[in-house]
């Protein structure tokens, strides 16, 4: 069974970043930024996900494999993966709920628990603390 998220995802090191929170938050934006610093991407705005052999795999959603929305821009075609695991889930909040030593927060998406990252709005250095996040998870 699919699970059909609103989120933007791409892939780092081989592994899923879903993006995700309200319209307008910069969910395609750090996307973008983080494409920017060589990561893949999956999908915008909507993606799937489905267990596979006790994995969950991101894919895009068929009418948008391979563009991302860029604001002021439009609509841009990037180079895209059609499936990745996913690793890491991005929740980005117009508040700024960051914490000095965060304990860890998870998500669940068919009975599999994912390590979840929150992000204010507009955080300058959201990319690299995404990456930094994919990479503590090694």
């Amino acid at each position: 069974m699919k699970l059909l998220l609103h989120g933007t995802c791409v892939e780092i090191k081989g592994k899923a970043v879903l993006i995700s929170g309200k319209p307008g938050m910069g969910k395609s934006s750090l996307a973008l930024q983080l494409i920017d610093r060589g990561a893949l991407l999956v999908s915008d705005d909507q993606t799937f996900i489905k267990l596979k052999e006790g994995i969950l795999i991101a894919s895009p959603a068929p009418s948008l494999k391979g563009l991302l929305e860029v604001r002021g821009i439009g609509i841009c075609p990037f180079p895209y993966q059609e499936q990745s695991p996913l690793a890491l889930c991005v929740e980005i909040s117009d508040e700024d709920k960051t914490q000095r030593l965060p304990e860890p927060i998870f998500i669940e998406y068919h009975g599999i628990q994912i390590p979840c990252l929150t992000l204010a709005k507009n955080d300058l250095l959201g990319a690299i603390k995404v990456e930094l996040s994919v990479g503590l998870r090694d």
